[in-house]
């Protein structure tokens, strides 16, 4: 019996000296609770820009050009007739105390403001167009700035048709005529001028330039718009203050006309600009 157990255990000994000697196997680490999967963005959408409306102002020569020609041959023809449509007497003779007011304004050489009068009044326009021309011209050639000065010119020729026929029925005697005897007030050197003070030609010529130029460029928003309007308004203000210095008008003749003016040269542009036509 001992013999054949000899054998049994020293099996037992060789396989317990293996199982010592074997590396211990690592237990399986758990894996990790895996993340529920995200749903996917939703596709970016980038909204167009929104579209800026283009200032219009529609010009139609066919129609615009004739009704110009015939303003501007109406207030020369007036103006050329004016002797024989010029009331002989005054209809509004008296004055105010404001416009007596305003009479100190006046130079001594009252010939030289009236001078000037007529200098600041050609640059009004000129000065203006050109400035508008600097924007015009870039943006649509010469047709851009045709169409835009046909606009002013119609403007402006508008206020002096309604200029000569205010004038006429108006029949206001002039400041330095009032201030002359009697006897020499039929003696100036142009009488049919005498009683058309009211109200100012220069002043609603000047104003309806710059005002009508100065509106054609913030309708189109170009970008010397701001320097349009300063040196527009500040032309016609001279021409206006140049007048009364002139004795040729009181104060509310000049502010008449300014008023005027300036209404005129805002509305045709603008009606232009809304009723598309």
């Amino acid at each position: 019996m001992r013999r054949r157990a000899a054998p049994r255990v020293i099996a037992l000994a060789v396989a317990a000296l293996l199982g010592a000697a074997r590396p211990a196997v690592a237990a399986p680490a758990s894996q990790p609770a895996t993340a529920p999967a995200l749903p996917p963005p939703p596709p970016v959408t980038v909204a167009p820009a929104p579209r800026l409306a283009v200032p219009r102002l529609t010009v139609d020569w066919r129609i615009d050009g004739p009704v110009t020609g015939v303003l501007a041959v109406t207030l020369v023809a007036t103006e050329y007739r004016i002797a024989s449509l010029a009331p002989a007497a005054c209809h509004w003779c008296q004055s105010n105390a404001f416009d007596r007011a305003g009479r100190d304004l006046r130079w001594g050489a009252i010939g030289t403001a009236d001078a000037l009068s007529y200098v600041t009044l050609f640059l009004t326009p000129a000065v203006t167009v050109a400035l508008l021309g600097l924007d015009a011209y870039p943006a649509g050639g010469l047709r851009r700035w045709a169409d835009d000065t046909l606009i002013a010119a119609e403007a402006t020729a508008l206020a002096g048709v309604l200029t000569q026929a205010v004038k006429l029925a108006a029949g206001r005697q002039r400041p330095f005529v009032r201030a002359l005897p009697p006897a020499d007030r039929a003696h100036t050197s142009d009488p049919a001028d005498n009683n058309l003070s009211f109200f100012s030609g220069h002043a609603s010529l000047a104003f309806a330039a710059a005002t009508s130029v100065g509106t054609v460029a913030t309708l189109r928003r170009y970008r010397l718009a701001p320097y349009v309007w300063a040196a527009g308004l500040t032309l016609a203000a001279l021409t206006a203050y140049l007048r009364v210095a002139a004795d040729k008008h009181y104060a509310t003749d000049v502010l008449t006309g300014a008023a005027v003016g300036a209404a005129v040269g805002w509305a045709v542009p603008y009606l232009h600009y809304r009723l598309k036509w």
